[in-house]
């Protein structure tokens, strides 16, 4: 992996401290990395669902944009399994660009907390629309 953490981001992404990288040799992957906090845990003391699922979705908007080319797209369509909960950080996301076609792309995500050797949280497909023309 490239280690070259970026913030980057909407200022909401930025609230929730996602830290952008790529992975060395592949454009079509990305990955987001978060901090686990406090006012980001659940009832039961683990991650908030729609954090987990903001992640997802950002990976995978975000290794589909990186293997089209442009940083325009918009979401279409997201699919999400939580499979375990993410209590002890840093939770990471892998996005994997598994199609590209000539307005959208497809990526797989898969979510894992860190610090809990490497616990696999979730596993999501997304679905973008490219919106604007590629480099």
């Amino acid at each position: 992996m490239v280690d070259n953490k970026k913030t980057v981001g909407t200022p909401f992404q930025q609230s929730l401290g996602f830290r952008w990288s790529g992975v060395e040799g592949d454009p079509t992957s990305v990955v987001v990395e978060m901090q686990m906090r406090d006012d980001l845990r659940g009832p039961a003391g683990s991650l908030e669902g729609g954090v987990v699922s903001t992640l997802a979705d950002v990976a995978g908007a975000s290794a589909a944009a990186r293997a089209v080319g442009t940083a325009l797209v918009a979401t279409e369509q997201i699919s999400i399994s939580l499979l375990a909960p993410g209590r002890e950080g840093p939770i990471r996301a892998t996005g994997v660009t598994l199609r590209v076609g000539r307005h959208d792309a497809v990526a797989e995500v898969r979510i894992v907390d860190r610090g809990n050797d490497n616990r696999l949280m979730a596993v999501a497909l997304v679905t973008v629309r490219v919106l604007a023309d590629r480099n």
